[in-house]
């Protein structure tokens, strides 16, 4: 039969016997007529006569928002798309100057980047790439390239975003670009291509003793840092490829670019600097700031390779370095400045920011007269919290219940969409529990453990984290030391609490109020008595205390000694006698 249920009278032989010759056929049936003669009509033609011009729209267009995937979404995506279109309708009133919805920043395209008066980041980045002539971009034909270079020639994006403030979330006035080049094609070009960054372990630690001894503190930003640094010359040579709209950009700032434009509109340029996105960048970076600080005479720590310090009259001068953002510990204010014009006469346009209230790295630091310091991140927290991926449930006043660790077999796994939401949500949650909300870390530890395969009892474990996140979403962490320094390492296990027979260990370390490090983790043995558990965690965790004292003592910091910290009596008899003191733990010694 055919497809409208008639008996098809052609024998079927015919297709058996050929059946590309009859695929050919069906393939070439036109359907518009086939439509008009199932509903009896005659196929429609097109209407004689020129087609009427669409007058110009007087009004702009409002921006329309279009998701990225036209599917069915529930109620809480639909909920949040209106949000989105109320956020629009601000920006198109001039009632804000960037997409976002309560502290969310949304991805933006080049397009609607210009329509929200992006055009002075984005003019921004391209002259700083371009105040320097062609030291850092250097256009080349490319019709006189060879095969070999065409094929190391990498694409390039240029990104516009909010650049997020560390108490509120949002900034919308603060809009930043960055040209990036894809890195995928000069991966194996170098040997060695990794740099470090500062731990917060070291960041914490450092920033208590400063609390203490009331150091002047002040952080350092340097604009397109890696423009700086000249791409090695025993390497080949690496090119970009810049998009029509960067181009355009470009030679508009500097017309000697327009002879290097190609048909396309595109532009071919040569690597003499490094640039965001090569992955080489941020190492030759770290070196070539490494060299200036050791010229400048700071010492690096051999317990953190991004820490820095210089002793003073007074006192040391601590440095912090993570990529392009220096934090100061200055003994007093002449010593930071005196350290941030060194640095303002190597590298200009440097953004200087003093004071006892510091941002820094995503962190809001507030230096107190009572020689305390508390860490906050509320604008991490509130941009987590209005994520669409998982929603918070009813506040919480603790993160985790009693069946934190029981695991239901019967619990029905989350779909692949749910499963990707629940992983980011929850390495969201890891980096905020570690640095400053660490009485989270059991719950958020345990949750990590599931990210491979979770259901939707794990769903309820990860909301009831979120509710107690969204009842405390300013809460931060309070540090201080002491004068007479001691390093204060505290651990415990839970025995057995884990499905396999496991124990879990939690562990912090602190120079008076408020733990530096803090570990929360399954132990990797399974253990037969509490004793042993507790054991086996001090074991593993008094290294955190050794490595704090060492770190302090780098920057010249006096530290007293280690006090270890144990609740369980037949332990402490272990770890002093050195030996099982008993038949049930001579196996600890074999």
């Amino acid at each position: 039969t055919d497809a409208d249920g008639d008996k098809n009278d052609k024998p079927t032989a015919d297709h058996d016997d050929e059946p590309t010759r009859s695929l050919r056929k069906r393939r070439q049936i036109d359907y518009t007529q086939l439509a008009g003669k199932r509903q009896n009509k005659p196929a429609r033609k097109p209407r004689a006569g020129k087609r009427r011009e669409r007058e110009p729209d007087p009004k702009p267009r409002p921006i329309e928002f279009s998701p990225t995937s036209q599917r069915r979404t529930p109620k809480k995506a639909r909920a949040l798309r209106l949000k989105i279109g109320d956020a629009r309708a601000k920006v198109r009133d001039g009632r804000l100057t960037a997409k976002t919805v309560k502290g969310q920043v949304l991805n933006m395209s080049i397009q609607e980047a210009l329509r929200k008066a992006a055009m002075g980041a984005i003019t921004k980045e391209l002259t700083q790439i371009s105040s320097s002539g062609f030291d850092v971009l250097q256009p080349v034909d490319f019709r006189n390239m060879s095969a070999d270079e065409r094929k190391r020639i990498l694409p390039s994006h240029l990104f516009v975003r909010e650049k997020p403030d560390a108490i509120t979330g949002v900034n919308p006035e603060d809009l930043k670009a960055r040209l990036v080049a894809v890195k995928d094609r000069d991966e194996n070009i170098y040997d060695d291509k990794s740099s470090p960054t500062v731990s917060a372990d070291s960041l914490k630690a450092i920033s208590a003793v400063a609390a203490r001894d009331r150091c002047s503190v002040g952080t350092v930003d340097f604009p397109g840092a890696f423009l700086n640094c000249i791409m090695p010359r025993e390497c080949p040579q690496t090119f970009i490829r810049l998009n029509r709209f960067p181009t355009e950009v470009m030679v508009s700032i500097d017309k000697r670019f327009l002879k290097f434009v190609s048909d396309s509109g595109t532009m071919v340029k040569k690597l003499n600097k490094a640039l965001y996105g090569c992955v080489i960048a941020a190492k030759l970076w770290y070196d070539m700031l490494r060299n200036t600080l050791e010229g400048m005479g700071f010492a690096r720590s051999a317990y953190d390779m991004c820490v820095f310090s210089r002793q003073a009259q007074d006192g040391p001068t601590t440095l912090t370095v993570h990529v392009a953002d220096v934090m100061i510990f200055s003994p007093n204010d002449a010593e930071r400045e005196r350290v941030i014009s060194e640095l303002s006469e190597l590298f200009r346009g440097l953004k200087i920011y003093r004071g006892p209230e510091i941002k820094y790295l995503g962190m809001n630091f507030e230096y107190r007269k009572d020689g305390t310091v508390e860490i906050s991140m509320p604008g991490y927290t509130n941009a987590l919290l209005e994520h669409d991926d998982v929603r918070a449930g009813r506040v919480h006043t603790t993160p985790a219940g009693e069946d934190l660790y029981d695991i239901d077999e019967d619990s029905d796994a989350l779909d692949e969409e749910n499963r990707d939401k629940f992983h980011s949500v929850v390495c969201r949650l890891l980096y905020l529990a570690k640095i400053v909300r660490n009485e989270m870390l059991s719950a958020v530890n345990f949750l990590c453990s599931r990210t491979q395969l979770p259901t939707q009892q794990d769903l309820r474990k990860l909301q009831r984290v979120l509710g107690y996140l969204k009842g405390t979403p300013n809460l931060g962490l309070i540090l201080s030391a002491d004068n007479e320094l001691y390093v204060r390492s505290s651990v415990d296990a839970s025995y057995g609490v884990h499905a396999d027979g496991k124990s879990h260990t939690g562990a912090c370390v602190t120079l008076r109020r408020g733990s530096t490090p803090a570990t929360s983790t399954k132990q990797k043995i399974v253990t037969k008595a509490s004793t042993e558990a507790k054991l086996e965690a001090a074991s593993d965790m008094y290294g955190q205390g050794v490595s704090t004292v060492r770190l302090l003592e780098s920057v010249g910091v006096k530290v007293q000694g280690i006090i270890l910290e144990q609740d369980n009596l037949s332990t402490i008899a272990l770890m002093k006698n050195g030996k099982p003191n008993s038949s049930r733990s001579r196996h600890i010694a074999i």
